[in-house]
């Protein structure tokens, strides 16, 4: 125990940017020293009003200190824990890419039921009593790479079109709406028609109607905009839009969608981006006829990329399963495989010893 505890400390320190030990012994990894059943951390993410990234290099057993910039791009790590969340690195290395995937065991199954918590199995799971179920998974439960998941990064405005590869003939997914909250404005649109000159567009129609500050459904008239992407794009390198003024605009002014022009500039490439300030949503089965204002933030809207994490389809803890607010882990054991081989990991604790939330415990070990 005195052991977990000091390196806890030390490991602790890092985090916090500060070096242990003396001051002029700075590094930017803190090793840890692998042994069967060690419980490593706690690892600080940071607060509910301020969260942070803490990552793991697995190959090194190292927690290693990035901004969220470098992380970005780095392919140093090879998972992140922020808050409840962890993700997974799929950055490029070597001009490949080689994306960090997961596997769950499925060890205590048990736990869940028909989709619901037992939640005495919950409460009453300790580290110490769940550590055989650790030790249990060897490098013959590893299963084939295509059992592996990775984190996917999408865009928000994907899928707005058809493409049939029979013919390479792309057509517009009128049915797909999407649903955008930028500035004071909501909106939801599609590209209702489209034409295709070889590999982009030489004019597309977006259809939408607004829901203006104060109101609670969209307008019941649709407006077309219909763009000459072969004109715009022969003089400009993007196509800005703005919902608001119902036209083009350019880049300087309060666009809520834009669309890169070809490098050839014949047209428009098959790509929407939403503004860095806006938000959006997809409506595919065209269910919504407005969004209340005051529960938005209840509706899943996005940023332009966003990302479905792999730990997602077999999440590690549950929720207030006695009306306090706490997490409680499954006590899962998953496998992690990153180009060099392949590791198993365990949750432990997402509380210090204060308590205080956001701070992991884990066991790690290659296989």
């Amino acid at each position: 125990m005195n052991k977990k505890f000091t390196l806890a400390a030390c490991l602790s320190a890092a985090l916090g940017l500060t070096a242990c030990g003396s001051s002029s012994d700075s590094t930017e990894k803190t090793i840890i020293e692998p042994e069967a059943g060690l419980i490593y951390g706690p690892f600080t993410t940071g607060s509910i009003g301020e969260p942070t990234f803490a990552y793991l290099d697995l190959d090194t057993l190292s927690m290693i200190e990035l901004t969220e910039e470098q992380a970005n791009t780095s392919t140093e790590w090879d998972i992140a824990f922020k808050r409840t969340g962890i993700f997974l690195n799929n950055n490029d290395s070597d001009d490949e890419i080689s994306p960090v995937g997961l596997y769950f065991t499925n060890n205590n199954s048990d736990f869940i039921v028909d989709g619901s918590a037992v939640v005495d199995k919950f409460v009453n799971a300790t580290a110490d009593g769940e550590l055989d179920d650790f030790i249990a998974v060897t490098s013959v439960d590893v299963p084939a790479d295509d059992q592996f998941s990775t984190d996917e990064t999408n865009g928000i405005l994907d899928d707005f079109y058809n493409y049939d590869p029979a013919t390479h003939q792309v057509t517009a997914a009128a049915d797909h709406y999407y649903i955008v909250n930028s500035d004071t404005t909501i909106t939801k649109f599609s590209i209702s028609a489209l034409t295709q000159a070889g590999y982009g567009m030489s004019d597309f129609t977006i259809s939408f109607a607004n829901q203006l500050s104060g109101a609670t459904e969209f307008d019941t008239v649709t407006t077309d905009l219909l763009i000459d992407a072969a004109t715009e794009c022969s003089s400009n390198e993007v196509i800005y839009v703005d919902f608001d003024v119902n036209n083009i605009v350019t880049s300087g002014d309060a666009w809520d969608i834009k669309i890169p022009c070809l490098d050839d500039s014949t047209g428009a490439d098959f790509t929407l981006t939403l503004a860095d300030d806006a938000t959006a949503r997809q409506d595919f089965t065209n269910s919504y006829d407005g969004i209340p204002v005051a529960s938005i933030s209840y509706y899943g809207f996005k940023s332009d990329q966003y990302t479905i994490n792999a730990i997602a389809s077999a999440p590690w803890y549950k929720y207030s399963l006695e009306g306090n607010n706490k997490i409680w882990s499954q006590y899962g054991v998953y496998l992690v495989k990153n180009a060099n081989g392949v590791f198993k990991l365990q949750i432990t604790s997402y509380y210090d010893i204060d308590g205080n939330s956001g701070n992991y415990s884990f066991r790690v070990e290659a296989l």
